[in-house]
This record gives structure tokens, sequence and C-alpha cells, in this order.
């Protein structure tokens, strides 16, 4: 048995699917597009974590050790194996060899890159406390503790970053046969855009992730070096590639920050001073300086209520629950005009 409805109900009921569709873009849909148009912003607490992905290279004191003769070579400890200063790594057994200009060629490029080296040395010793390894690629004069200020970002990008591997049975005098990396003090550099330097600040602690290792470090410097930001980060710690690994991506984050949050788009500056511009009940604004702790270029973390400034001085800031101007510039004009 069919159901018959009459054409006046069925408009009835299009019209009614009609409405409902409406209210729902209304309801649910028009808050994301309205965002835009929001005057105000409510301050509320909440945590910020700031972060930005790099290349860096490994910057670290390193020595290189060469065979002090020609003959057949006993390792005396594992790779990755961490030594003292004095230590023997290998074992030499004198002995001719038949392929020494095939040999010798096979290591000149290395060793024509670290002319000059200090830490190149004929040895059987380690020169230097830190961690054994079996490779090298000619850079570590280049990557250098003491050459760190001079290393531009086109100079590393420059650089053959190609590794050797040293494990093998015989050596001719001159060659090199294994090296010793210093894990007590090392750095990290990288260069990044404007917008990623300027979450960070020098002195700042923050976390280093390669790979799946996760390291704490301290923020050297920030320097501008033309188009970029140079940074250097410090560290104390051994991780797993620490020997071999020259170039890495990398990710830095600083810890969670809590904090007052506000949007970059309501922060002005009045006469030198950072601030936001407060909303009364009554609509009047006025402006309130603030303190950034931190900023991922969206949003910042701020002081509230009280911060101290570059004078020592107690300066009164913002609160929770304040609303603040999200498009703040024809208020600082004005403020700015009534001043004159």
């Amino acid at each position: 048995m069919k159901i018959r409805i009459p054409k006046k109900t069925r408009r009835l009921l299009i019209l009614y699917l009609a409405v409902l569709v409406i209210l729902y873009i209304v309801v649910f849909q028009m808050p994301k597009m309205s965002d835009k148009f929001e005057t105000t912003q409510v301050l509320e607490n909440g945590t910020l974590e700031v972060s930005c992905e790099a290349e860096g290279y490994l910057i670290k004191d390193e020595a290189v050790c060469t065979a002090e003769e020609t003959g057949t070579i006993e390792y005396k400890m594992d790779e990755n194996t961490v030594v003292k200063k004095g230590t023997t790594i290998v074992s030499i057994e004198a002995a001719d060899t038949d392929k020494e200009s095939e040999i010798r060629g096979k290591y000149q490029d290395v060793l024509d890159r670290l002319k000059g080296f200090d830490l190149l040395t004929e040895s059987r010793k380690a020169p230097i406390s830190g961690v054994f390894s079996m490779s090298v690629d000619g850079n570590e004069k280049f990557f250098g503790i003491d050459n760190l200020d001079k290393i531009t970002k086109e100079k590393a990008e420059a650089r053959n970053l190609d590794t050797l591997d040293l494990n093998r049975e015989k050596a001719i005098q001159g060659e090199p046969v294994f090296k010793i990396s210093s894990d007590d003090a090392w750095y990290i550099i990288c260069w990044v855009e404007k917008a990623d330097a300027q979450k960070f600040e020098e002195g700042q602690k923050v976390r280093i992730t390669i790979d799946e290792n996760t390291m704490d470090a301290k923020v050297q410097t920030i320097k501008k070096e033309g188009e970029f930001y140079k940074m250097v980060f410090y560290l104390n710690v051994y991780y797993e590639d620490f020997c071999t690994a020259r170039k890495v991506n990398m990710t830095v984050v600083q810890s969670n920050t809590m904090g007052v949050i506000v949007d970059n788009e309501c922060i002005v500056e009045k006469n030198g001073q950072k601030g936001v511009y407060v909303k009364t009940k009554d609509g009047d604004t006025y402006f309130r300086p603030i303190k950034v702790k931190i900023t991922d270029g969206k949003q910042s973390v701020i002081y509230e209520s009280i911060y101290v400034n570059d004078k020592y001085e107690q300066v009164e800031t913002v609160r929770v629950y304040q609303e603040v101007l999200r498009h703040p510039q024809e208020a600082l004009e004005e403020d700015l005009a009534d001043e004159l």
C-alpha cells in the first residue's frame, strides 16, 4: 500500500529540512568563520610548547691518530668505547706491504684536508679523553670547536661529508687508524629563518631530538648571518651516533611554559614597550604593558598581574579573564594622538 503525501505537505517538509540545514550551518559552522571577526580575546592560563625543525652540524674536539709504522693492526677495544687520555687503542706489528701506493691513495684526500690540524698525530694511544671510533671524514679540523665562530652556512654546506671506514688489518705509516671524539663539551650549529630564531633566547635550556635520541642542551648564541640566523647549542652528553654523525636533522623544543596565553595579533608596541589594549565593561580601552615569556609566532605566554622589568621595577600587567583587543592598532593611534 503506497502512502501518498499531498504536494503541499511535501513542500512544507522540504522547507522544514532546508531550515534545519541553515540552522546547523549557523550554529556549528559560523563560529569557525566568525573567529576572524572577533574583536576581543579573553585571556586565560595555558601551556605553550615552542619548537622548530632544522639541519644541524655537530661541532666537537676530535683527534685523528695515524699509524706510527707500517704493519698489521690490532684494535684493543670495541668501537664507541669511552677512553681516557693515554689509553692504548691499537698495537701494530711491523710488516712490509706490497700495496703501499694503493692504500695510501685511499686516505690521501682525508690527510690533505687535515694538514695543519693540531690533533692529527702519530700515536697508538688516545691523545685526548673521549669516545673511540674507526671512521673519519676529513672535517675534524673544519668542524672543530676552535673554528666554531668561522663556520658559515655556505661553507658548511659545501663540505664533503662522506665518511671513511678505518677498520682494517694492515696500515702504512702515516695513515689514519682511529679517532677519539671528546663528549665532555660539544656543540650543534644550525641556520634558521627569523621567525624560528625569535622563538628562542640565548642562555635558554632546550631539548634537542635527533632520530630517537632526545638530549638536554642550552642555546649558546643566536646571531644574524645574511638572510638567516646562526644558532649555536651547547651539549655535554653522549648519544648513540655521536662519533659518526656530522650533519643531522633535528627538532629543537623549549620546555612547556605556563602562563597567560595571548594571540600575537593582540600585541602592539607603544613607545618601545610591548603591550595590549584592555577593554573595560563600559567599552573603554587602556594600554597595559606585558612581558613575553615565549612565543611560537602566533601565540605568546606572558606574565600575569606583575612582572619585573629590565630596571628591576615591578610593573602592573594583565590578569586572567580580562578582555583585550584583537586588532589594537586604531586604539594605539588614538592613544598616541591624545598624548600630543
